[in-house]
């Protein structure tokens, strides 16, 4: 099996698109987690 060769252009555009990819994996997460807390502390400022 012979290695395709990747210009360090291409190389570079896949390293952006990763980087893009799990931002958004963890930026997700965040928001989701925030979304959590938020509700948390609404939940508790009523009880008091």
């Amino acid at each position: 099996m012979t290695k395709k060769y990747i210009s360090s252009e291409d190389y570079r555009q896949m390293l952006v698109r990763d980087g893009d990819r799990r931002f958004q994996e963890w930026h997700s997460q965040y928001l989701h987690y925030q979304k959590q807390y938020l509700n948390q502390q609404l939940k508790e400022r009523k009880v008091n």
